[in-house]
């Protein structure tokens, strides 16, 4: 019998201990119950646990874990599977023994949250490694929140026990994302819009949660619905489409940063250095130092150094014509260099207050036909992609299987 059968009969043995406490009680004076729970610290102490320090090699954490060096090289040889370049610290790692202060008979290196590889020692040197891949189950889940303040607040307490401790952030990264193309989260929700998603929710080991993908989402913005459906039409890369069949994605993102807060908008204003009103054309978004800073869509970088008042300055220029400016910056990334060619997302540069800047921000411009124009006016004009004809059915009958989802309350949808 396998040590990993022989340890999971004991703590079987265990539990039933704990179970009868309750009923019986030993001539001794010693309920059941603290003999279970007296078994259960010992299976504890055959157990150690720790993690890799921040620079330090997995020699030295067997070591730490009892092992000799004849020992750790052994194991090291065991497990190809591990690449000791690409661990990272804080991974955990248990020491298993047959008893109490005995050397470890076992080895488990938590790779990821579903992936271990679990060693054992079959005789007194010869040790064996398999990788564990631990199994995670998905269900559907509904959301809705009401924007106060921003969506990460709108789904704050909605969606706190579906997804919870980081796994909330990764929901509200994932609808954020949906709508990257379509709403800018730092200028345009206002208190009482509101968000409702059907969120396909991966649960895993150790009561781990996150999105496993985003099917359908409604986002009210100044009471007008902007409907996203999940699907995957033949030959495209797209996979949000609008009601009507249109991609979600377009030629520009909606914002340069990821939740950054609109300082300036657009339009007259007094400036802040120079102490008199005058037009600002473009937008300021405040972000901390290093903040990166992303191309709004495909292009050729046309200009990246200093201008003045612009201070660190990056300027592409788009297939249609469109020149979006960058400025402010702290430096340049390696895409952020005169005649480069970008895509949509690349980082450009890092935000800085160079120029005339009081703080760390961005300030953003839109030129059509080489004048300044609003960025929320030149950017809502661009229209994503139609499906062709012969997908549309096929999308017309998952939209309306999402729509009924849309229309549940808030939840884990269960099989009617």
């Amino acid at each position: 019998m396998s040590r990993g059968i022989v340890r999971v009969v004991m703590l079987v043995i265990a539990a039933l201990a704990v179970w009868v406490a309750a009923r019986q009680v030993t001539s001794f004076g010693r309920s059941s119950a603290d003999i279970a729970a007296d078994s259960l610290r010992a299976l504890d102490a055959r157990t150690r646990r720790d993690t890799l320090h921040d620079g330090e090699t997995l020699d030295i954490l067997l070591r730490r874990g009892g092992l000799d060096g004849a020992a750790a090289r052994q194991v090291l040889a065991a497990t190809p599977m591990i690449d000791p370049r690409r661990v990272r610290p804080g991974m955990a790692v248990e020491f298993i023994s047959d008893s109490a202060g005995s050397p470890a008979t076992e080895i488990v290196f938590k790779l990821a949250i579903d992936r271990h590889v679990r060693v054992t020692r079959s005789d007194s040197v010869a040790w064996s490694a398999r990788e564990v891949e631990l199994p995670w189950t998905v269900d559907t889940i509904i959301v809705r929140g009401a924007v106060a303040n921003n969506l990460y607040d709108a789904l704050h307490g909605a969606a706190d026990e579906l997804f919870p401790g980081a796994s909330h952030n990764g929901l509200v990264f994932a609808i954020a994302d949906v709508y990257k193309f379509r709403v800018d989260m730092s200028r345009e929700l206002r208190k009482g819009d509101s968000v409702h998603a059907v969120i396909e929710r991966a649960r895993g080991p150790e009561s781990s949660t996150r999105v496993s993908q985003v099917l359908a989402t409604r986002l009210f913005v100044g009471n007008r619905p902007i409907e996203a459906f999940y699907f995957e039409a033949p030959s495209s890369s797209n996979v949000f489409y609008d009601g009507s069949g249109k991609s979600l994605a377009t030629a520009f993102l909606r914002s340069p940063v990821e939740f950054a807060r609109v300082t300036s908008s657009f339009g007259m204003r007094f400036h802040p250095i120079l102490r008199i009103r005058r037009a600002h054309e473009g937008v300021d978004y405040g972000a901390a130092q290093g903040t990166p800073v992303m191309s709004i869509g495909d292009g050729t970088v046309v200009r990246a150094g200093d201008a003045g008042g612009y201070g660190n300055v990056v300027e592409v220029r788009h297939p249609n014509g469109y020149v979006s400016r960058y400025a402010h910056l702290s430096r340049f990334s390696a895409k952020g260099q005169r005649g480069n060619r970008v895509n949509q997302g690349d980082v450009i540069g890092y935000v800085g207050r160079t120029g005339l800047s009081t703080a760390a921000h961005l300030h953003f411009e839109i030129l059509v036909g080489g004048n300044q124009t609003s960025p929320t006016v030149a950017l809502r004009n661009v229209d994503g992609t139609p499906l062709p004809s012969a997908a549309k059915p096929a999308f017309d009958r998952v939209r309306s299987t999402l729509l009924a989802f849309l229309g549940r309350p808030p939840g884990v949808v269960r099989a009617d």
